[in-house]
Formats: C-alpha cells, sequence, structure tokens
C-alpha cells in the first residue's frame, strides 16, 4: 500500500464528476507494521464495496496511515495531506497511524482533514468513514487510550501477492528509548495468543503464501498469555504441514536469545535464517544515552552465536549516528565493531529530532554535515560487507522463491537473486535450488537448478 509521490504539490486537479465514487486511496509512511495495517484496511474497505485506487488517480477519500518516528516523518505527513486535497479539493481526507495518535490537535489543525482516527480505532475506519458524515472545519476525531491489557485482540494479514504475506503477531512496546515516541503511540506490548496466530497462518498456507513474515512493533517481546515466548510460538508454527518459511521483524538484542537461535536452527528451514537486530549504536555510552538496555558485548554475542550456530543466516542491524553527544571517538568504536562483527548489512539513520522525547532536548546535537559524513561512511561499510557475504555464495546453492514469472526470487537468507535464462518455465511462487554464478555490486545471479 506505499506509494511514492513527488516532492511537489503541482498536480492536476479531478473535478468531482472525474471522480467515481466509493473509491479509497492509500498512502502509507513508516514501518512494515503500518503497511501492513494499510493492506488491511484496505480490504476492509473493498469487503463494503469500494474501490482501492492509486494516489494519484484521483479519490473520493483518501487515508494517510502516518508515522512519527521523526519530526521528518509529521513534516511528510503534512505534505501528503496537502498534496491529497490538491488532487482533489471534494475528496474526504481521513488521517491514522501514530502521528494522529500522539498529537490529534496538530492533525485537526492541518486544512482539509476530515478523520483523525488513532492506532485503536484503525481497525474500524472504513466503517468510520462508511457511516459518519463530518462537517466543514468539523473533523470526525476517535482516539482514544490505547489498550493496556496484554493481550492483542484479532490477527492483521496481508499479501501484495501470493508469495510474501504478513502476519501481525504482537503491538506496543514497553521500552522507553530516549529517541524514540512509540511506546506512547502504541502503547504497551500485546500479544496475539499463539493458537490464533497458528490458525490464521494455516489459512495463509491454504491460499498459497509461501512465505509469511511475522510482524509487529517490537515482536521480540512476543508473549502470550500461556507464557509462550518467540521462540515457542516458533516451535509451534512449524509444526504445520508445507513447504513454507517464517520470516522475523527487526529484534532487540537481549531478546535473541540462545533458545530463539536454536528455535531458527531446528526449524528445517521453516523459519528463515535471518536475523535483524535494533542494536542502534555499538559504543556503551551512546547506547546509555539512549537508554537502551544492551550494551555493546551483548551484540557481539549474539552475531558470534548466530555465526557459529548457523553460518549462513543473513544478519543486519539498524544504526542511528549522530545521535545527541555523539563523539568523533564514539563513532569510530562503532565503526571498528561494526566492521569486525559478522554483520552482513547496515540500515543506517541520521538522529532525527522528534518532539517529546527526552533526547530532542540534548543540549550537544550533532552537526548535520557531520552526522552526513558518518551515515555516508557506514553505508560505504554496509555496501562492502554485503557483497563480501553474496560473494561467499558463488558456486553455492541456495534455495529461492521465484517473486516474478522466471525473473527474480528472494533466498532465505535475504539474498535477492536474479535468474540467468532457462528453458524451464518458471512462475511465480516456486520453489527452487539455485547456484549462484555471478555477484556484482547491484546484483546477485544465479543458474536454476531445479525446482523443488
Amino acid at each position: 500500500m506505499e506509494t511514492t509521490i513527488p516532492k511537489t504539490d503541482k498536480v492536476k486537479t479531478l473535478s468531482l464528476t472525474e471522480v467515481p465514487a466509493k473509491t479509497v486511496a492509500f498512502y502509507t509512511l513508516g514501518c512494515k507494521t503500518n503497511q501492513l495495517e494499510s493492506s488491511a484496511m484496505a480490504q476492509n474497505f473493498e469487503a463494503l464495496g469500494w474501490r482501492v485506487v492509486g494516489f494519484d488517480d484521483g479519490a473520493g477519500v483518501y487515508v494517510i496511515n502516518t508515522c512519527t518516528v521523526t519530526e521528518n516523518g509529521d513534516k511528510e505527513s503534512r505534505r501528503v495531506i496537502r498534496r491529497a486535497k490538491l488532487s482533489n479539493p471534494n475528496a474526504k481526507v481521513a488521517v491514522t497511524g501514530c502521528y494522529a495518535q500522539v498529537a490529534p490537535e496538530e492533525v485537526v489543525e492541518q486544512t482539509g482533514v476530515d478523520y483523525v482516527i488513532g492506532n485503536n480505532f484503525k481497525q474500524d475506519l472504513h466503517t468510520v468513514v462508511s457511516s459518519i458524515t463530518p462537517t466543514p472545519g468539523n473533523p470526525v476525531v476517535k482516539v482514544g487510550e490505547i489498550d493496556k491489557s496484554r493481550v492483542m485482540e484479532g490477527a492483521t494479514v496481508s499479501g501484495l501477492n501470493r508469495t510474501r504475506g504478513s502476519l501481525k503477531i504482537q503491538d506496543g512496546c514497553d521500552y522507553k528509548c530516549t529517541y524514540c515516541i512509540i511506546w506512547e503511540a502504541r502503547g504497551a506490548s500485546r500479544s496475539l495468543p499463539a493458537e490464533d496466530i497458528q490458525q490464521q497462518l494455516a489459512g495463509m498456507l491454504e491460499e498459497g503464501f509461501k512465505e509469511v513474515v511475522l510482524t509487529g512493533i517490537n515482536i521480540g517481546q512476543y508473549l502470550d498469555l500461556g507464557g509462550r515466548d518467540l521462540a515457542d510460538l516458533l516451535k509451534l508454527l512449524c509444526t504445520l504441514d508445507g513447504d513454507f518459511r517464517l520470516r522475523l521483524t527487526s529484534l532487540d538484542p537481549l531478546e535473541v536469545t540462545d533458545k530463539l537461535i536454536d528455535a531458527v536452527v531446528e526449524s528445517g528451514g521453516k523459519v528463515a535464517p535471518h536475523f535483524h537486530l535494533s542494536a542502534q549504536s555499538a559504543n556503551d555510552a551512546v547506547l546509555k544515552r539512549m537508554a537502551r538496555r544492551h550494551h555493546v558485548a551483548d551484540m557481539e554475542y549474539v552475531c558470534n552465536t548466530i555465526a557459529e550456530k548457523c553460518p549462513d543466516a543473513a544478519i543486519a542491524s539498524d544504526i542511528i549516528v549522530g545521535f545527541p553527544g555523539e563523539t568523533n571517538a564514539q563513532f569510530e568504536q562503532t565503526y571498528h565493531v561494526l566492521k569486525n562483527v559478522p554483520m552482513h548489512y547496515l540500515h543506517v539513520f541520521s538522529y532525527s529530532k522528534r518532539k517529546g522525547t527526552p533526547a530532542a532536548g540534548y543540549e550537544d546535537q550533532v552537526d548535520p554535515a557531520v552526522k552526513k559524513e558518518r551515515a555516508n561512511r557506514l553505508i560505504a561499510l554496509s555496501e562492502a560487507k554485503s557483497l563480501a557475504f553474496r560473494q561467499g555464495y558463488i558456486g553455492k546453492t541456495l534455495t529461492v522463491i521465484a517473486e516474478t514469472d522466471g525473473d527474480k526470487g528472494m533466498s532465505e537468507n535475504y539474498i535477492r537473486v536474479t535468474f540467468e535464462e532457462t528453458d524451464m518455465t518458471i512462475e511465480q511462487n516456486d520453489l527452487l535450488r539455485v547456484e549462484i554464478t555471478e555477484v556484482t555490486d547491484e546484483e546477485t545471479v544465479g543458474r536454476v537448478i531445479q525446482r523443488l
């Protein structure tokens, strides 16, 4: 459901007669959970007879699913609101997501907003829009306190095709990192009962999904009322029959326990050997100021243990550079640690203030030029480590799920493979054995050996 639109407000304005009735368009900012929830909201509208259209195609209702991790996210949300109204001044605009949850008054002030729907009412947005008509200048606002129970109600599933789907197993976060406001926007950690997840997964497999991403705000905190943690959940899900694989989203280093690593290794290939850590820094002083719970040694232990027990696993991490007070020496330590630890690619972010967080008030903010230089160095390091990781598979075989007819696919350890020309008929969703023949900065190429 994510749409990219140009950084301009010069758009074609549609007349009311050009916009079909009961059409809705979505724009999603932020995390994979937001993307999944947008897909689920779209399905809810379709069930009521609405037609989902592209954001630039003209719609009667625009839904903007916002992110509020940084102030730039808030600014982007406001820009998209303006874009929607310029595209069709007669359209209704519904703003939901984390920005709507933590700053509803700010959203209400934006010209042209008709609905402000908090995270706890997202699942009802289609009903609200279909049944309540706002009056000019008086938007409908439904924002309430996030559920404080530890049980997440209702599974959310989606898929853009029948190859990869997403299943939301958890919501919220119990941690209060000094740069983050998501704990306020999403509430405390809540987990879907394991049996409900198993039932939803079984249904997705029957529909033809070959890979399902287990997603949430902090899935490492998964804990159902029966006391089952994420490792226990994986073991339960792997008892389902069929050729499929599960993929985990971002994990706090302290939540990647030996038990969880063992569950991946012992899954018989049903859990993808792919770990994405939210390390954020590799300097203990910076981590302490971020109010992160782990130390550098914890992250190093996790990476080394994964490499030892599951040598084919891809290991990645989110890293923030230029956090307030980060000195040159502290950054250099982060660079040195990340260069030497068995980690294969990095998602690099320059620190950006978020109003309402402690870090936004720190006086020792890092100069933007310094942040940019540090980010560029880590991006270059990531590219070099990714290249080396992929080059290590030249002449070896990987299990790849074809994502497009005869063109490309994704391996179990998160390598996107472009297929060489072949006489074999390859269709989307085929499970293939592929020999890696060539690796460049831009792509990994493989020869399809057989269909599994």
